[in-house]
């Protein structure tokens, strides 16, 4: 889930584990398909950030990595014009 200050990221089906990344935190955001991967649509995204406890995430088996990809990139550029961040 992608707030307007943090993405959410949500794993487990039984047992339930939560991790925060602040939007501002967010390096770079990257995806990648193979050609099985393409003709179903599926893909990773991965997010580089400077967050300690996790510096890299990788969100596995996303429908439409392409606009995943673009979502959570418009959310960050806007992020960081609200809290008036520069890189």
């Amino acid at each position: 889930m992608v707030t307007s200050e943090r993405l959410r990221i949500t794993r487990g089906l039984f047992g339930r584990d939560r991790q925060d990344i602040e939007l501002v935190r967010l390096q770079d955001i990257d995806h990648k398909q193979n050609l099985s991967e393409r003709v179903l649509n599926l893909g990773d995204v991965i997010i580089h950030s400077h967050d300690p406890a996790s510096p890299e995430v990788t969100l596995r088996n996303i429908t439409n990595p392409m606009e995943v990809h673009e979502v959570i990139r418009r959310a960050m550029l806007d992020a960081r014009k609200r809290h008036r961040l520069t890189f």
